[in-house]
């Protein structure tokens, strides 16, 4: 089997010959030691993929940018404004930088096309006051998808078996109002104080995004991303069940029907939500973060989601901190416990130190070429 075919078995429930091994393509250094970990079996996934373009007619969006730079390090600050014709809301943007753009450089997307992707920290977030309500809901409500499938066709050709895209779709209502719109501190201040007009915005998100996913659902991938940040320490149970299980089982409903895979993004804490989880109809669970940085280990999440994909995020502070030989140690114990190693991959969704790249991930690859075949033996 091809890497890409390897993929396409585990997301359908088919067998393997061995335990797929992936990332985000944002991640890795592009070099000889990259080609080397993909002749060995890394896989990258392509995440961003945007399988729905929008447009809004009503809604003008402009960008003001500017620089701070000390002695070593500073910011380039991106404020981006979305006029309506119910007033103004706006975002602001950071990014770290070293150097100053000079008169004749021309924009570049990432400040480097041999390091990591960089995105930028919302320092600022576009809701500000309660009158804000109503321009959001005017934003969200005159929003326009259109196809993009025909790139997606393009990229997959130009990928071919050597990776693999998921089509994003974005974060769930409750989560765009959480990381994207309010901020954490002021989305749970107005969903206690203001409730009405917070379950209406919530409500606009929601059918904003029931839009995307239809259009999405005729699409030619296979495969649907919703990029959440979920972990139970900013979502209680009551709130799982009153906001995301809905939303979860009628995306995966639209998705289902044109017999297409649904992952969402689940790498925090998910102890106290893992039974709540297993009853949604979520496909896989990707991004699933073990200890030692998750509280929930692989095996019980094994047992428990018995029927879904667990698509690991081998934990950062390995990465970061273990030898080769705890790191070889921790995969063989992690293929242990997923044995024989049915509906289960190992991916790694964060970025990681640059100068562990070679070491950390060379211990990864050289334990599954020696135990990753499937079916697992030990």
């Amino acid at each position: 089997m091809n890497k890409k075919e390897r993929i396409e078995a585990v997301i359908r429930h088919k067998k393997i010959d061995k335990i797929p091994w992936t990332m985000y393509a944002s991640y890795p250094p592009w070099g000889e030691t990259e080609r080397r970990f993909r002749n060995e079996g890394l896989t990258l996934i392509y995440q961003h993929f945007p399988i729905c373009k929008v447009t809004m007619p009503e809604v003008k969006v402009t960008e003001e940018s500017h620089y701070l730079l000390g002695s070593d390090s500073g910011r380039n600050v991106i404020i981006r404004k979305f006029s309506t014709p119910r007033g103004e809301v706006s975002a602001k943007h950071e990014l770290f930088i070293n150097s100053l753009p000079t008169p004749g450089d021309l924009i570049q997307k990432f400040g480097s096309e041999i390091d990591q992707e960089m995105l930028s920290w919302v320092t600022g977030f576009p809701f500000q006051s309660e009158s804000d309500y109503e321009i959001l809901e005017f934003i969200y409500e005159n929003m326009q998808f259109s196809p993009n499938f025909e790139e997606f066709i393009k990229t997959e050709e130009l990928i071919g078996s050597d990776g693999f895209i998921m089509a994003n779709l974005g974060q769930s209502p409750f989560q765009t109002l959480l990381y994207q719109l309010m901020g954490i501190e002021r989305c749970y201040l107005e969903y206690d104080s203001n409730p009405k007009k917070f379950r209406r915005l919530y409500q606009v998100l929601y059918e904003n995004l029931r839009r995307k996913y239809r259009l999405a659902a005729e699409s030619p991938a296979h495969l649907f991303w919703s990029a959440e940040n979920l972990t139970s320490m900013l979502t209680p149970p009551d709130l799982f069940q009153e906001f995301y299980i809905p939303f979860y089982n009628e995306m995966a409903e639209i998705l289902h029907k044109k017999g297409k895979v649904y992952a969402v993004h689940m790498d925090g804490n998910l102890q106290n939500l893992v039974h709540m989880i297993k009853e949604t109809k979520i496909d896989i669970i990707e991004a699933f973060t073990p200890p030692p940085m998750g509280d929930l280990s692989v095996a019980d999440a094994m047992k428990i989601w018995k029927d879904k994909i667990i698509w690991i995020n081998f934990p950062g502070t390995l990465l970061a901190t273990a030898d080769a030989k705890e790191i070889k140690e921790y995969t063989i114990g992690m293929l242990k416990s997923v044995a024989p190693g049915d509906n289960f991959m190992i991916g790694c969704t964060e970025s990681f130190p640059m100068e562990r790249w070679e070491m950390a991930f060379g211990a990864i690859s050289n334990t599954l070429k020696e135990y990753g075949n499937y079916p697992i033996q030990y």
